[in-house]
């Protein structure tokens, strides 16, 4: 299966999980967003933001990520725990 196959099926199943109010794999897609970024030294918020010309955003966009990664996950994992 190629990579454009892949997004567009992982695409609609995001909108289907959203829609039936699952936040699970908006988490693990954040999370996994992540993973690239560490060893590239690139993330994206608006533009490229690049580790060795602003670390401090950077690091604080990597950091919201998997916060909000993790928060999304345990949100629907463990509803009681987030106070859905």
């Amino acid at each position: 299966m190629n990579s454009r196959t892949v997004n567009y099926a992982a695409f609609g199943v995001l909108m289907v999980s959203t829609a039936m109010g699952y936040q699970l794999l908006w988490g693990l897609l954040f999370l996994y967003w992540t993973i690239p970024n560490f060893y590239s030294g690139h993330a994206f918020l608006l533009s490229d933001v690049n580790r060795l010309e602003d670390p401090l955003l950077f690091w604080a966009v990597q950091l919201a990520w998997v916060v909000l990664g993790l928060w999304l996950v345990v949100a629907d994992v463990y509803p009681l725990f987030v106070g859905n």
